[in-house]
This record gives structure tokens, sequence and C-alpha cells, in this order.
């Protein structure tokens, strides 16, 4: 491989570094957003969950999102946060208020998880 070779290889390397870094920044606002938004919808109606909820689901969408940690760690934590959180706002377990806050944290983080490579890509393409 000539020099002019790796040189350009480098620069596309750097280029697509520097969209990913882009990409982080845009993320860093709009995860925390999202996991608001979600926490304030899946919550289980009293302050503690809702907070509870907006803390860990941030965690977890820049985990999955920025971090680039394994998926089904963060989505077996969510699955255990869930459990205690529906547990101790209710006394009991309300199967109704676990599908729907449990549904909608795995869903967006499956989301988020799954759909940041692609994020990537269309960066890249859409790049001049």
């Amino acid at each position: 491989m000539s020099n002019s070779d790796q040189d350009q290889l480098f620069s596309e390397l750097d280029k697509q570094r520097q969209n990913q870094l882009k990409v982080d920044r845009i993320l860093k606002i709009v995860l925390p957003l999202t996991a608001f938004l979600i926490s304030v919808i899946c919550a289980n109606l009293n302050w503690q969950s809702t907070l509870g909820t907006f803390v860990i689901l941030t965690i977890a969408f820049i985990a999955v999102g920025i971090k680039r940690q394994t998926l089904w760690y963060w989505l077996i934590i969510l699955v255990v946060y869930c459990t205690i959180d529906n547990y101790l706002s209710f006394g009991q377990f309300n199967l109704s208020a676990l599908r729907l806050q449990l549904g909608a944290m795995l869903l967006f983080t499956v989301m988020i998880g799954i759909g940041r490579p692609y994020i990537d890509r269309w960066f890249i393409k859409s790049a001049p």
C-alpha cells in the first residue's frame, strides 16, 4: 500500500470519526429529552417513579446510543428496574402498568441501540 493510499484511508477514517462525534453531540441533547418525555408518559404516577425512570432511561440511552455498550445487558437492567419500581409504586405487581412502562422503555432502548449504526451511515452519506 502506497503512502497516498494510506493518507486517503486515514482521511476517510478521520472524516468518519468527525461524523460520529457530530452524531454524539446531537444525541447528547436528544436522548435525555426523549427519556424525559417517555418517563413522563410511562412512569407509575408518582414523582419517585418518574424521577427514577428518567434517570435509568437516560443512562440506558447514553450507554447504548453513545457509548455503544451491549444492548442485552441494558435490557436486563431495565427489566429489573421496572419490576422493582412497579412493586414499590403499587405495593404489589400491577401488570398493566408494568407492561406499559416496560414495553415503552424496552422498545425505545432497542430502537436507539439498533438504530445508531444506521444514523452514522446516514450522516456519512449526507456529508459533503
